[in-house]
């Protein structure tokens, strides 16, 4: 904008006021600014370049009309969204419609199974043909339609409702059904129950044991011909049932072991416990801090899938190699009763008694910890002077007699380790204090885990 000066005000005088003599300014205009355009038209140096200029301000602006605005990226990605009982909470539908809201994404598969832990979601035993009797919730895109098919079953749908058994999907068929970009695994909260309710972590031993857990669930993942290119994998809020040093170990180690191939979300730093609506397990909750999470998990998705042009993301299949190895070969959970690989004689010395049934909601199994002086080994290895074994309290929700135990009498236990047990993952406490003594279960507790749950 070039300015002419009137009355020791400068008055606006653009390049085209100088070609069609006109003015913005209604001031200039009734002070004589055409006497001062009429100076720069006199002048035969600039009339050439007031009209060039003329021009380019046309050209600039028809060009600016006639610019298409660029479309909108296309629908293309796939999402698959896994979750346990806290997606049941509020998580899984909110994200689910956080990513169907999103323009790059075309179509969104939710599950989630109340009581699961990422081996729930392979065809491998003991889990094949595992059910959940706690909570179901699928949605799922249609095919060529923004519509959906949803299909609920939780508690307190209608007054007194409860969920009926569900099969859990596989992740084996999902990949090759749904054939997903990404993957959304919200889980960890069971793999809690792998400590059998103890504060203190015995990292030679947990390590492997939670590795099991998280290897073979990845390892299926990104196995060809999965197209995953991301995995997210939502790591629990903080649960006021666990100490904080189970849970940061829990972290860690799912770090250590998939964390080169998944990104890894640790929820305790996202939502503030505790929880404004928290059930009585002091580890679900619902409302408004849920969708708080729910929020700040997808904006650290987003961001990162903003990060850089899709076409340039990998197929996980060529990550494969990255995956921590198993350094200790550890045999899989087994939901046959194995044979008893220890028999003694023990006397009963404490009992730890059960929560109540409202603290146990939504899961519905339960086992309590009962410490023993071993009196003989009868057959097997053992070189501690107690053990514990860890009793069922609660089966579908229905109370469990334990009075038949008394202490200070003495029992022929037939036991097999706790891990590697089908029950290994199933909610527990023990009060003894005895984090140096290994869990062990009966076998004929070993066959009473229910069927419609296997």
């Amino acid at each position: 904008m070039m300015p002419a000066r009137w009355n020791n005000r400068l008055c606006p005088v653009r390049p085209t006021d100088i070609s069609f003599d006109i003015s913005d300014s209604s001031e200039c205009n009734s002070a004589g600014p055409k006497a001062w355009i009429s100076v720069f038209q006199r002048s035969s140096a600039l009339r050439p370049l007031a009209t060039l200029l003329a021009c380019l301000s046309f050209a600039l602006c028809l060009r600016a009309q006639s610019t298409p605005t660029p479309p909108d990226p296309p629908r293309d990605l796939t999402v698959l969204i896994l979750g346990d009982s806290l997606s049941l909470c509020g998580f899984g539908k909110r994200i689910d419609e956080k990513f169907r809201a999103d323009p790059r994404v075309k179509s969104v598969f939710t599950y989630c199974t109340c009581g699961t832990n990422p081996l729930s979601w392979l065809k491998e035993k003991p889990y094949a043909h595992v059910q959940t009797h706690c909570g179901y919730w699928s949605i799922e895109s249609l095919p060529d339609s923004h519509a959906i098919k949803e299909l609920r079953d939780t508690y307190g749908m209608t007054r007194g409702h409860s969920p009926k058994s569900h099969p859990v999907p596989k992740l084996e068929d999902l990949l090759a059904k749904v054939q997903p970009d990404i993957l959304v695994m919200q889980t960890g909260a069971n793999l809690f129950g792998l400590f059998s309710g103890r504060e203190k972590v015995k990292p030679g031993h947990d390590a492997p044991m939670l590795r099991k857990y998280l290897v073979p669930f990845v390892k299926k993942a990104i196995t060809p011909p999965s197209k995953l290119r991301k995995i997210y994998w939502v790591a629990p809020p903080t649960s006021g049932r666990v100490s904080g040093e189970v849970q940061e170990f829990v972290f860690q180690q799912t770090q250590n072991d998939i964390g080169s191939v998944t990104h890894l979300i640790d929820s305790r730093k996202l939502i503030a416990y505790p929880y404004k609506h928290m059930e009585p397990d002091k580890e679900h909750f619902i409302g408004e801090d849920m969708n708080r999470w729910t929020d700040k998990v997808f904006a650290e998705i987003d961001g990162d899938l903003s990060a850089q042009p899709w076409s340039s993301v990998q197929p996980l299949t060529e990550s494969f190699a990255r995956l921590a190895p198993a350094e200790t070969p550890v045999s899989a959970p087994s939901a046959t009763p194995a044979t008893a690989s220890l028999i003694v004689k023990a006397k009963l010395v404490s009992k730890t008694e059960p929560i109540r049934r409202e603290q146990l909601l939504p899961y519905q199994e339960f086992l309590v910890g009962f410490v023993y002086d071993v009196e003989e080994v009868i057959a097997g290895e053992y070189g501690e002077k107690q053990i514990l074994v860890m009793h069922p309290a609660y089966i579908g929700l229905r109370r469990q007699s334990l009075g038949k135990f008394h202490i200070g009498r003495s029992y022929e236990l037939q036991l097999r380790g706790l891990d590697g047990s089908i029950w290994s993952t199933v909610k527990s406490k023990d009060d003894s204090g005895r984090i140096d003594l290994e869990p062990y279960i009966r076998i004929q507790d070993e066959a009473r885990y229910p069927k419609s749950a296997r």
